[in-house]
């Protein structure tokens, strides 16, 4: 038995512990978000995948007969894995239309990787593919690429959104999705040449590997972070849409009524666009009385909920914050929960910090040490050590 062969199995038992981990959450974690948990099926499914190219290449002996030969099979399997935890990934960033987009040219570029190998074993009459195998490399990495820049480029639109329309602790997301896809870069460069040497394979591939275990245990951490914002995500998208639509009849009517009725057009959207004072004193006294009743408690609230709570238009409450608080709804609702937890800190110094931050909506407790860390520069505790001086303070003020 030869050391390619026990690497080839220790990387199958590798992987099946990989779907191992992947799977078995599901058994004491209940996830609410019906997304994620298509994600976790589709790189349940591509790991799998992987575990039986090691089992075919144990078996049939590709990459022990020829580099190449190896080389082959590795990309004909490793490419729709891999596009298949692209998916997972990128499922969770984006909406159905652009799944939809991405779906497509992944399987437009592994179709011409299957062509390539089909014209290479044509001319060839073998599976030595020649020159044929470069193409269907340069393909691979082509479908690395692509896949990566997607998820990338949706993450940072995901990001700035959360930030302007959602309220919860945003840095458990922002840490563990940076970590799954900076793992995943540094495990899909060194795959290539793992695919092309036998010799690079003993030492990249245990590296490749265990890049892969931390990228699914920050994946499962991420799940157990992640909040669902597919209702956000559409919205966000309709609104593009309206706005394309927008620029479209602005331009016709530009064409057909001249450029004078374009600029009173223009006019009559900056009016618009400032809210009367009217306006302002309805939706300051519908915010005093969704605060008035506890609303912030709820830690899943997002400005479209609040805008429904309130039936004012979110595009109004944004054009408020903006507007007349100098502020925005993330960073609004922040104050309105800290002042909160500091007043019940101080009326009720026996309650732990886990029931204050429940009790006024912080989605975790280390959210709340994170505020009272950047607002007060000490701990929630450190501040409760403090609490005959707060309350003086409090007193004097009321004075």
């Amino acid at each position: 038995m030869d050391s390619l062969y026990l690497l080839q199995f220790a990387c199958f038992i590798f992987m099946l512990i990989n779907a191992f981990v992947v799977a078995i959450p599901h058994l004491h974690i209940s996830w609410e978000n019906k997304r994620y948990e298509r994600s976790r099926w589709m790189i349940f499914t591509a790991i799998i995948g992987m575990a039986i190219q090691y089992l075919i290449q144990m078996v049939f002996g590709f990459r022990a007969t020829d580099d190449d030969l190896g080389a082959v099979v590795n990309i004909l399997i490793y490419t729709p894995c891999f596009s298949l935890i692209s998916m997972g990934i990128y499922n969770l960033e984006t909406t159905r239309a652009n799944r939809k987009k991405m779906n497509l040219v992944c399987g437009i570029i592994y179709a011409a990787i299957i062509i390539a190998f089909c014209i290479g074993t044509k001319l060839h009459h073998s599976l030595h593919i020649g020159a044929w195998l470069y193409v269907m490399l340069a393909l691979f990495c082509v479908s690395v690429v692509y896949c990566i820049y997607m998820i990338v480029r949706e993450m940072i639109k995901r990001k700035n959104m959360l930030e302007t329309m959602a309220a919860t602790d945003m840095l458990p997301y922002v840490r563990y999705s940076r970590a799954s896809i900076v793992i995943l870069w540094l495990a899909t460069i060194a795959m290539p040449f793992a695919i092309l040497s036998t010799s690079l394979l003993f030492i990249v591939g245990p590296m490749a590997l265990l890049a892969l275990l931390f990228f699914n245990l920050t994946f499962i951490a991420l799940g157990s972070n992640y909040v669902p914002t597919e209702e956000l995500l559409d919205k966000e998208e309709e609104n593009k849409a309206a706005m394309k639509t927008n620029k479209v009849n602005h331009r016709e009517a530009w064409t057909h009524l001249g450029k004078q009725q374009e600029t009173a057009e223009k006019g009559t959207e900056s009016l618009q666009q400032q809210l009367s004072e009217e306006r302002k004193n309805f939706i300051q006294k519908s915010l005093d009385k969704w605060c008035a009743d506890l609303g912030y408690k709820d830690s899943a609230v997002n400005m479209l909920t609040l805008s429904r709570s309130l039936c004012i238009s979110k595009d109004e409450l944004t054009m408020f914050f903006s507007q007349c608080l100098k502020s925005t709804f993330r960073i609004w609702l922040s104050d309105i929960r800290f002042d909160a937890a500091k007043k019940m800190m101080l009326e009720y110094p026996d309650y732990s910090n886990d029931i204050i931050s429940a009790e006024c909506g912080f989605s975790s407790r280390t959210y709340l040490y994170r505020i009272f860390k950047s607002r007060e520069g000490c701990t929630p505790t450190e501040w409760r050590d403090l609490r005959p001086i707060n309350a003086l303070k409090k007193d004097s003020n009321q004075e």
